[in-house]
This record gives C-alpha cells, sequence and structure tokens, in this order.
C-alpha cells in the first residue's frame, strides 16, 4: 500500500472525528511518511501499521484530548462557582442569620413546651397517689382533682403540640413539592 491509499483510507476510517482533527492527523501522517523517505512502491504499512490501527490511535488520542480539556474547563469553571457562592453566602448573612436564628429558636421553644408538657403530665401522675396520704376530705378531692386536670393538660398540650408539628412538617413537605415541580 502506497502513501495516497494509506491516506485515502486513513481519512477514510476518521469520518466521525471532527474535520479540525481529521485534517490535523492526515497532513501529520502526510509529512511524517515524506520524512521517511520511501518509494512510492514500498509499502507504508510495514512501518505504520495498518490504516485501521493507525486511526484507532489517533480517534484515542483525540478523545483523550477532548476530555482533558473538558476536565480543566470545568476545574476552572467550578472554581469560579465557589467563588461566587462565597460571596453570595457571604452578602445573604443579613438575611440568612436572622432566619437561621429564628428557626432554631422555634425549636427551642418546640423543646420547651414538650418539656413542660411532660412536667405537667408527670406532676398530675404524682399528684393522684398523693391525694390519699392528705387529711381532710376536701383536701383529699382538690389534690385528686389537681392530679387528673395536669394529667390530662399534659396529654392534651402533647396532643395539641403533635398536631401542630405534623401540621408545620406537611407544610413544608408541601411547599418542597410544588417547588420541585416548577424547577
Amino acid at each position: 500500500m502506497n502513501k495516497e491509499q494509506f491516506l485515502r483510507e486513513l481519512n477514510g476510517k476518521l469520518k466521525y472525528l471532527p474535520e479540525a482533527d481529521r485534517n490535523d492527523a492526515i497532513r501529520f501522517y502526510d509529512e511524517y511518511i515524506s520524512e521517511m523517505e520511501l518509494s512510492d512502491e514500498e509499502d507504508v504499512t510495514t512501518k505504520l501499521g495498518t490504516p485501521k490501527e493507525v486511526a484507532s490511535d489517533i480517534i484515542s488520542q483525540c478523545t483523550q484530548r477532548h476530555i482533558d480539556n473538558e476536565t480543566e474547563q470545568k476545574t476552572v469553571k467550578g472554581g469560579a462557582t465557589t467563588i461566587w457562592l462565597v460571596i453570595l453566602g457571604i452578602l445573604s448573612l443579613p438575611l440568612s442569620l436572622p432566619l437561621a436564628i429564628l428557626a432554631l429558636t422555634f425549636i427551642f421553644v418546640f423543646i420547651v413546651l414538650f418539656l413542660v408538657m411532660i412536667v405537667v403530665a408527670f406532676a398530675g401522675a404524682i399528684a393522684i397517689p398523693y391525694a390519699l396520704f392528705v387529711h381532710g376530705v376536701a383536701q383529699k378531692l382538690f389534690t385528686l382533682g389537681y392530679g387528673l386536670v395536669s394529667l390530662g393538660g399534659g396529654i392534651l398540650m402533647a396532643y395539641v403540640l403533635l398536631a401542630v408539628l405534623k401540621k408545620i412538617f406537611r407544610a413544608m413537605a408541601k411547599k418542597k413539592r410544588v417547588r420541585s415541580i416548577y424547577e
């Protein structure tokens, strides 16, 4: 296979490469074969291999070069994105910091309410048996009534607190779902 046949077949094997890459490869191998100083009848494939093998090497090199270029561009772009995110984070602090404090305050309030609910229910549970040891019927009835009211109030507060928390979490999940539909 002479030089012209080799280059023609190589060009056919490289038809899926971008035109610029294909022209560069053909030009390189044309100059390379010319520098080898082969006669027109000498077989080029003995020195270089078949056009299919050469095309495979060229395609893998071009693919690797394009992958490296994309990775480099993504790295530069990723660094710029990170810088912008840091700048936006700093600029959003006057708004996001009070909102974070508000969220932490709500969490703290719900924890305190939960603890108060437990203490009230526990006080009622302790007051009921204590009513047996108090002197006088009126004091026994008062202590028993206080214990039952405290126990019922604690259970009622637990029910109300759980209902409020359930509504809050459902509203948050609903807003999250609606936001994801439109994005």
